[in-house]
């Protein structure tokens, strides 16, 4: 089916970009997340030229505006996590994003999955806590560990701000089309940023400078890696969608033993496959 492979690909798309940002550690945070969304516009705009919906909602005066805000305000909490953990101990974290969809999508969209997607979301929940067992520390640990693990905390606060962030783009594109919305959303939080860029900006300009294949490579991936989303959410629930797009956990946890040199990454690999099998029974069940 269509909408697997582009929910694959926007995940793979999703892993490098994570990669992006924990190698970008150096660079001004305002800086990395500003280019997340800046250099990602003209990418999209040229998709829109020959893409202009016929019609638009006025319903999108306010839920771009929303997306936008709540999208920032989860990057800026992504990229400290990715910059402050191992991605092999944060990132798993996201798998709880269609734990949260599932109520949201159903209120907003009226989706609910099936009666093996609710398995499925049990075995996401089970992986969460694999991944943060380890060995003598006591059965309960590793839930009181999601806790007080810094990166993996604001992962959990960013899956369910995603999950928001997801019923709106299905509720967006359904509004007007997924390049419109997805390119109006980025226009829309490149220019709310554009204060906050003014002020960390000055002296930071060798920093962009030097990095500028990188952020190019970053604004790409990320133009790409929404948009393969968003058509998804034609064809199936948001939720469907989410969950096999969390497939980038397990590209980011190989890019993070193979390029960061992260170790004693056996019970994220565990957790991580036990999250995709429930992300499967979501999707085909």
């Amino acid at each position: 089916m269509l909408w697997i492979i582009l929910s694959v690909l926007s995940g793979l798309g999703d892993a490098i970009i994570f990669a992006l940002m924990k190698k970008l550690k150096g660079v001004n945070s305002s800086i990395v997340v500003w280019v997340h969304y800046a250099f990602a516009i003209p990418f999209l705009l040229v998709f829109l030229y020959f893409s202009f919906p016929e019609n638009i909602s006025n319903n999108l005066y306010w839920i771009i505006p929303l997306n936008s805000i709540l999208l920032l305000i989860s990057s800026y909490m992504l990229l400290e996590a990715l910059q402050a953990s191992k991605i092999s101990v944060s990132l798993p974290m996201l798998s709880l994003t269609p734990l949260f969809l599932v109520l949201l999508s159903y209120i907003i969209l009226k989706e609910i999955p099936s009666a093996w997607g609710f398995v499925g979301i049990l075995l996401i929940v089970v992986g969460a806590y694999i991944i943060n067992i380890k060995n003598g520390k006591g059965f309960f640990e590793p839930f009181a560990a999601l806790f007080k693990i810094k990166g993996s905390l604001y992962v959990i606060v960013v899956s369910f701000i995603w999950s928001i962030t997801a019923t709106l783009y299905k509720k967006g594109i359904i509004e007007s089309n997924p390049v419109y919305f997805t390119s109006m959303t980025y226009l829309f939080t490149s220019a709310i940023m554009l204060p906050f860029l003014f002020f960390n900006f000055r002296g930071k300009l060798t920093e962009l400078r030097q990095n500028i294949k990188m952020l190019l490579f970053l604004g790409a991936a990320s133009a790409f890696m929404t948009l393969l989303s968003s058509y998804a959410m034609l064809f199936t629930l948001a939720s469907y969608v989410i969950s096999i797009k969390r497939s980038s956990l397990i590209f980011s946890i190989f890019i993070g033993y193979f390029y960061f040199k992260e170790k004693n990454i056996k019970n994220a690999l565990i957790g991580t496959v036990i999250m995709l099998i429930g992300g499967v029974l979501i999707t085909l069940f």
